[in-house]
């Protein structure tokens, strides 16, 4: 797996965050002294952590991202963040978390912060995923899809994608592996449809060390997400072991 993404909500406080940072990079040191090919680690922090965090984080080992942000570069909108704010702090941007979508966010809202993470240069992270299991699932699913990335240009610019169905959010199981790798592949389908010559789609859901491996043996898949699970950082380093696969042979 390509990636492992670490989504801490709103929990830590900024000495916290600072604390699970510096664990997550040491036990990622020793990891990197053995024979693993360790996957790219993306943590997206509330925004008042980012500038100590930028500080502190080794991009050897962790990228950070925003949870979120405007669609206008600038202007009377009291508590929001910018893309061009986060220029220099982050890599990534989440956008469309299913959170988000319940707290009001619209599909035009989604498409237009997706479009100005990208233009930003900066790398969008969309969240798609439909609310409820059954016959309309994959068709909300791509429909959210294409509504997300109608304003970037996908050949030029990279959107990583989390397909994260609302119903598995929380939930005591995670979503069976085998759905995961079918939607996963609608997904990526998708997106070469609209110009993209190399989709990426991570799975989230209720991803811990305990569960992990059944996805890590998805090929389709590109990586996970875990919000408890990167809460701690032993569970978090254990998940990333689950996921990692041996270097090859040959000299390093």
């Amino acid at each position: 797996m390509r990636y492992v993404l670490a989504n801490w909500k709103m929990y830590p406080t900024v000495d916290e965050a600072l604390t699970l940072l510096r664990a997550i990079q040491e036990g990622l040191r020793r990891r990197q002294q053995s024979d693993r090919h360790l996957p790219l680690v993306i943590v997206c922090s509330p925004f008042v952590s980012l500038v100590p965090l930028r500080a502190e984080a080794d991009e050897r080992l962790v990228r950070l991202g925003a949870q979120n942000c405007h669609w206008e570069a600038e202007g009377p909108h009291t508590g929001e963040i910018s893309p061009p704010m986060l220029r220099g702090l982050v890599d990534y941007v989440m956008v469309g978390h299913s959170e988000r979508r319940a707290a009001g966010e619209t599909d035009d809202q989604v498409a237009d912060k997706v479009a100005a993470v990208a233009g930003a240069g900066l790398v969008p992270i969309l969240f798609v995923g439909e609310d409820e299991q059954g016959d309309h699932a994959l068709a909300q699913t791509e429909r959210r899809l294409r509504h997300g990335v109608r304003g970037v240009d996908l050949a030029r610019r990279p959107v990583l994608v989390v397909y994260e169905p609302t119903w598995a959010i929380g939930a005591e199981r995670p979503a069976d592996a085998a759905y995961v790798g079918g939607m996963v592949e609608h997904l990526k389908a998708e997106l070469r449809r609209l110009g993209s010559s190399r989709p990426e789609v991570l799975y989230g859901g209720t991803v811990a060390d305990e569960n992990v491996g059944q996805f890590a043996r998805l090929d389709v898949l590109d990586g996970v997400g875990a919000t408890r699970g990167s809460l701690d950082a032993e569970r978090f380093l254990a998940m990333i072991d689950r996921v990692t696969d041996p270097l090859p042979p040959g000299p390093r």
